[in-house]
């Protein structure tokens, strides 16, 4: 289903378009929101977010006659603020329950300079992933994250498997420039 054909759909059936709608994004939003909480959120905070997406995704589509511009992008950006919101929330819950007379309890043999190290790493290579705009950074989190087959990424993005490695590899061939250009040698 097009863009063009879910927004005619939600304007005139909107339950059945909100059902396709949510059926065609699902696994997108997760995997947005998931990519985003996973090391500080429990499952359960993860799927209220996922939720809350969806929901207001669905208010924004009841609110607006003539939807603008592409939904993909749309939803993806509803997405993620939505799971920055949460992680604040998590976070500011957190911070508040741990009581300070346990302040032993976060003695740690990790070198955290080496820990600091990978973490910029981490959020660099991250960042020139997202640079890569949609598809090609969902494929490539997809595809080396969570270790999906062509096939099942296929699935995800709407395209053939056939595309899905010839945009992964073009995006690896940029990522690589990327991040020779901000010094990474080849």
């Amino acid at each position: 289903m097009t863009d063009k054909e879910l927004q005619q759909m939600l304007k005139a059936k909107p339950e059945r378009g909100q059902r396709a709608f949510y059926d065609k994004y699902f696994n997108y939003v997760y995997t947005i929101v998931y990519s985003r909480l996973k090391g500080c959120a429990s499952v359960e905070d993860i799927d209220e977010c996922v939720g809350d997406v969806f929901a207001q995704c669905f208010l924004f589509f009841d609110k607006q006659k003539e939807i603008s511009g592409n939904i993909k992008a749309f939803t993806a950006s509803v997405a993620r603020r939505k799971a920055v919101d949460t992680y604040r929330s998590v976070a500011r819950h957190t911070l508040r329950n741990i009581a300070i007379e346990d302040d032993d309890e976060f003695i740690s043999d990790e070198d955290i300079v080496t820990s600091a190290e990978q973490s910029e790493l981490r959020q660099l290579l991250y960042d020139k992933v997202e640079q890569l705009g949609e598809p090609d950074s969902t494929i490539i989190i997809q595809k080396y994250y969570y270790g999906r087959s062509s096939n099942e990424i296929a699935k995800i993005v709407d395209m053939t498997s056939d595309n899905v490695r010839t945009r992964c590899s073009r995006a690896i061939k940029r990522l690589r420039e990327m991040l020779y250009e901000v010094g990474f040698a080849r």
